[in-house]
């Protein structure tokens, strides 16, 4: 799979939640594909969004093909 450069995700963001949340989050996820941790980062960016705390427009990473 090629590198995608871009903002490195380097930080750490931990909630406790409900086993009932969680097997929810697991399972959304798994419908549409996702790890939960995209699933939610998807979420949470989305939410952001909406708030007008981030960027309404992504700009999309360069892919670097050499790097394999």
């Amino acid at each position: 799979m090629p590198r995608i450069e871009g903002d490195t995700k380097g930080e750490l963001l931990c909630t406790r939640v409900t086993s009932a949340i969680k097997e929810a989050v697991i399972h959304e996820s798994q419908i549409e594909g996702l790890t939960p941790s995209e699933w939610l980062r998807n979420l949470i960016v989305k939410e952001l969004k909406a708030r007008g705390a981030l960027q309404s427009v992504y700009r999309f990473p360069s892919i670097d093909r050499s790097k394999h």
